[in-house]
């Protein structure tokens, strides 16, 4: 039987990312790619890959000013992060789900420089038609199928409470995986006709450290990012790598971080 298999990355805030769980994230993507028949068939970035923290509209605390990236600093990087996924995954498709930070570069043109709207976009700046990445923009109605199946995946939850992901399924009903919340949560029922919906949370890859989340509770944020192995539309597998003191397992190897 036939399988495909995908990458979901949830935010990572470059430049201000893990560069441990950075690292083990490539690894485990680089042998899925080698050793899978095919190779990965998607990569999914969550959201919040970059931070646009030049871009932020809110009030900026000290900490955040002292920092020394500036916007084309951020940029860059966010560019060199894109082609490595390139490069690890050339046949793959990738699609870019953009997250409400990458958004802020439109909401500082809205209020700053309307004018410069078909100037600087998204798809642009991060060279997108060169990477051959596909773009899906922010927004309420922002639902991208992983693998094709009927697990759909967005930036935010639909339920921004405490129990997201349950609030997500009851909410609409669907299956959803998604980033924004920081926090791995995981939930599933059964409608009346014996239809599976499991809704996830998938955690983030972002470095806590970084005085740019200085202004944040960090309790409850979680190191993880997901894999999914897809037989059909309607069977699908999810697997949650875990990322704990710069070590993962998957596929029983054990992966750990020097950075």
């Amino acid at each position: 039987m036939t399988s495909k298999i995908a990458i979901n990355i949830p935010d990572c805030h470059v430049p201000w990312h893990s560069k441990s769980s950075w690292e083990i994230l490539m690894s485990i993507g680089g042998d899925l790619e080698s050793t899978y028949d095919g190779g990965v068939d998607e990569v999914n970035i969550m959201g919040d890959f970059l931070d646009f923290l030049w871009c932020s509209l809110h009030p900026r605390l000290p900490e955040a000013m002292s920092v020394s990236h500036t916007m084309k600093d951020e940029i860059a990087q966010g560019i060199k992060k894109l082609e490595e996924i390139r490069r690890t995954f050339p046949n793959a498709v990738i699609n870019f789900i953009e997250g409400n930070h990458e958004f802020r570069l439109m909401r500082w043109l809205t209020k700053k420089a309307p004018e410069l709207f078909d100037v600087f976009t998204l798809k642009e700046l991060l060279q997108f038609d060169r990477l051959n990445i596909v773009h899906h923009p922010f927004g309420k109605n922002q639902l991208v199928s992983c693998l094709g199946t009927n697990y759909m995946l967005r930036h935010q939850p639909f339920n921004m409470g405490k129990h997201c992901a349950a609030g997500s399924a009851h909410a609409k009903h669907i299956s959803l995986g998604f980033g924004h919340t920081h926090r791995h949560q995981s939930y599933s029922s059964k409608d009346a006709l014996g239809r599976e919906i499991c809704c996830h949370s998938m955690g983030w890859l972002g470095n806590e450290d970084a005085p740019v989340f200085s202004y944040m509770d960090h309790t409850n944020w979680v190191q993880s990012f997901q894999v999914v192995t897809a037989l059909n539309k309607d069977e699908w597998f999810i697997d949650t790598i875990r990322i704990k003191d710069k070590k993962a397992i998957y596929n029983g190897v054990v992966y750990e971080s020097d950075l």
